[in-house]
């Protein structure tokens, strides 16, 4: 009886363990209670905002219409030989799922 409460248990234990990894874990907040003085609303540092991120090592340019178009026609043939790479891995794996339904409906 103690065994299988025991099993139980730990069973209940891991299960309510495992739960919490599809919910998101509560935010912290360490922040203190203090109420704003002037030097802090006034002559605080500014805090940086995560969005601020620094993008001038980002390069870009203007595409000519031409060269648009080769884009596009290249990305278009690399889509066109994926669908067709995907249909024939599809129909390699459901070639066995095929036959094993030819000889259940045609055996003797």
């Amino acid at each position: 009886m103690a065994r299988s409460f025991i099993i139980t248990f730990i069973a209940v234990l891991s299960v309510a363990q495992l739960a919490t990894a599809f919910t998101q874990p509560a935010l912290v907040s360490n922040k203190s209670k203090l109420s704003p003085t002037a030097v802090s609303v006034f002559g605080g540092k500014k805090k940086k905002d995560k969005s601020d991120f620094d993008l001038s090592s980002i390069e870009s340019r203007d595409v000519t219409r031409e060269e648009m178009l080769d884009i596009n026609k290249q990305n278009n043939e690399i889509m066109n030989m994926e669908l067709q790479m995907m249909t024939i891995f599809s129909l390699v794996l459901s070639a066995p799922i095929l036959y094993l339904c030819w000889v259940a409906f045609y055996s003797d």
